[in-house]
């Protein structure tokens, strides 16, 4: 029997990642789960990678489009038992759209689309921390609202719970009401915490052995209190797979692509990996952390990550950022986003960090200046608050070498707390609501925007 669904809550914070990541292990155990997160979250896929020992895909309507998001679910979900998508933010928070009267707002680019586009029944974890026969008036509000939709809302799962009592008086509200069922809970006060910092969870390589120590725990608590036999039979549907398995043929490998991937940079889109390679690049992984040259290759790819954090092991490796210069300085290709962009900077800047209201605090290495590859002639400094966040789309002025479409348009998306200082004019390469931004220098090209480029085949 195949299974789907999407774990949805009406807020940020009720425990969609939690229960995910729980569900995702606990499954695992005993059938093959396909693990998928909505919106442009590169950190939480890492972790159901982990939970399910299977690579996690992001499903975006606004950045992919609802084709690839069809492509992409179908395509990965074809030798698995079960498909879990976790969702982002509330269950009907999406691009900003204009309401008109007398029609349904908008859903584009929401958890509740991306359920929509899929057919897919939708879990809504609730937070019941101080909450009883209430929980019956958010679910019949969020049922109505599926509703007029058409979406399915199959059942509910409460976080917080404090005793078997409390759960029993959820339930009972639910029951009373005739709305979909409590399908269990997980406790308060559970014992197991994941650490934070300013993109929510830190990237798997934080925390590895610890993490599966982790997810079991979480498994077994889980199989404890929920009915896992009746979720899976309330989310049970057909596999339409197969419709979606005729793939583009990739192209022989002739290129090889340096990508940094440690501690540091770890911000990438799998879909985004995967169209390099089936365009002929070879992905050669490498550390500027700890690896002292770069590998033989044709370019380099630095993606996003920390490198605030890791200024001071980031700076110490200076045969790295040498080689990175050579590199650049001999005409190699160098596609550079967000913390990649900071790293090819002379020098990075971090300041003291001050706690925030309502904000996490960024996370930086002791405050001073680290030198730093020296491929452009600027200074990167971080602050103590949130520079910019959200959705980009543009066009580009120059595409960066490996862009093979005649359509220039992109989408992407931006979140960082440093500003970048030129030091030097540098040509554009991108331009965004009639604004030039992005750097490009000979063969280089580097901007703050994380790109999603799975269109390119």
């Amino acid at each position: 029997m195949f299974s789907a669904f999407c774990i949805a809550a009406p807020n940020s914070g009720e425990g969609k990642t939690t229960l995910s990541m729980g569900l995702m292990r606990l499954l695992s155990q005993s059938r093959k789960v396909q693990p998928f997160k909505c919106g442009p979250d590169y950190i939480d896929t890492s972790y159901h990678s982990i939970a399910c020992r299977r690579a996690s895909y992001n499903l975006d309507s606004w950045l992919m489009g609802e084709k690839e998001v069809k492509k992409t679910f179908f395509t990965h979900t074809a030798d698995c038992d079960t498909a879990i998508v976790e969702g982002v933010m509330g269950l009907f928070d999406g691009k900003k759209q204009e309401y008109e009267k007398g029609r349904l707002p908008a859903i584009f680019g929401s958890t509740a689309h991306i359920a929509q586009i899929l057919d897919l029944p939708i879990l809504l974890v609730i937070d019941c921390r101080g909450m009883a026969q209430s929980v019956s008036a958010v679910v019949r509000g969020f049922q109505a609202q599926c509703s007029d939709y058409g979406l399915k809302l199959a059942g509910v799962l409460a976080n917080n719970v404090g005793s078997e009592k409390h759960f029993a008086m959820l339930k009972e509200s639910l029951e009373a009401w005739n709305l979909p069922p409590l399908l269990g809970f997980i406790p308060k006060n559970l014992g197991i915490s994941f650490k934070e910092r300013q993109l929510g969870l830190p990237h798997l390589f934080e925390q590895t052995e610890e993490l599966d120590k982790k997810l079991d725990e979480l498994a077994e608590i889980l199989k404890k209190h929920i009915d896992i036999e009746r979720l899976l039979a309330l989310t049970a549907r057909k596999n339409s797979s197969a419709e979606f398995l005729h793939a583009a043929t990739p192209k022989p490998k002739t290129k090889r692509l340096a990508l940094a991937y440690d501690r540091a940079f770890c911000f990438y889109y799998r879909q985004n990996l995967e169209t390099l390679e089936k365009l002929g690049y070879d992905l050669i992984l490498f550390s500027p952390l700890k690896d002292s040259k770069l590998p033989k290759a044709d370019a380099v790819y630095l993606g996003g990550g920390y490198p605030e954090i890791y200024a001071k092991e980031l700076s110490e490796n200076a045969s790295m950022r040498t080689a990175i210069k050579t590199f650049a300085a001999n005409g190699g290709n160098i596609f550079a986003e967000c913390g990649g962009f900071m790293y090819l900077c002379s020098s990075l800047k971090t300041v003291e960090t001050a706690p925030q209201t309502g904000l996490r605090t960024a996370e930086q290495a002791k405050a001073q200046t680290y030198p730093l590859c020296g491929v452009l002639d600027a200074e990167a400094v971080m602050g103590t608050r949130l520079r910019s966040l959200g959705y980009r789309e543009g066009r580009f002025l120059q595409p960066p070498f490996f862009w093979e479409s005649e359509n220039n348009m992109f989408r992407g998306h931006e979140f960082h707390w440093s500003d970048i200082i030129l030091h030097k004019d540098y040509a554009p390469f991108l331009e965004i609501d009639g604004k030039a931004l992005g750097v490009t220098s000979d063969n280089v090209y580097a901007s703050y925007i994380h790109f999603y480029f799975a269109q390119l085949i």
